[in-house]
């Protein structure tokens, strides 16, 4: 384990206070669990302290807390999907629609739909029907015009319509 300074401490102790919610809020909406939720809120914020020193501007910590986890509710659900999800399916006998199973449909439209597109665009998708965001708000987390968001969401809408995918279905 790393070793950080009385200083470092306390400025992580601050980010935590200030942004643990909105980093679990994320992760929730990927996990749907509260304590895998939480488990990887710590997770995150280790990776943090690790990595506290290479930031270079300190004020984009809210989107580097956004994107690490992201991924890492990404990855933790590629692991889980090889674990659980087997065992799931030979264990149920129901036609329903199991919690592991619309976390792989997710991941199969945020990589088919999301990847190829604008980390912007992607962003605004996630603040959207991830996190909850309204518009008003992504405005100005990202500094896009809410115009430019309603188009992005337009546009992303209609692609998934398009592929016979709601996205009220998934989320």
């Amino acid at each position: 384990m790393k070793t950080i300074s009385a200083e470092q401490e306390k400025e992580i102790r601050l980010l935590y206070e200030r942004y643990s919610s909105m980093v679990y809020r994320r992760c929730f909406s990927f996990l749907k669990s509260e304590d895998d939720a939480w488990d990887a809120v710590q997770d995150v914020f280790m990776k943090l302290t690790d990595s506290l020193n290479s930031i270079q501007k300190k004020e984009s910590i809210y989107s580097w807390l956004l994107s690490v986890s992201t991924n890492y509710c990404i990855s933790k659900l590629r692991k889980k999907k090889h674990v659980e999800f087997e065992e799931e399916i030979h264990s149920c006998g129901t036609d329903k629609k199991l919690p592991q199973e619309k976390n792989m449909v997710i991941q199969e439209v945020m990589q088919h739909f999301l990847n190829p597109w604008d980390k912007k665009i992607r962003d605004v998708v996630l603040y959207t029907y991830f996190d909850g965001y309204k518009q008003e708000e992504i405005a100005e987390m990202t500094g896009m015009g809410e115009s430019t968001i309603r188009r992005h969401l337009t546009t992303f809408k209609r692609k998934c319509s398009q592929s016979g995918i709601q996205m009220e279905d998934l989320i």
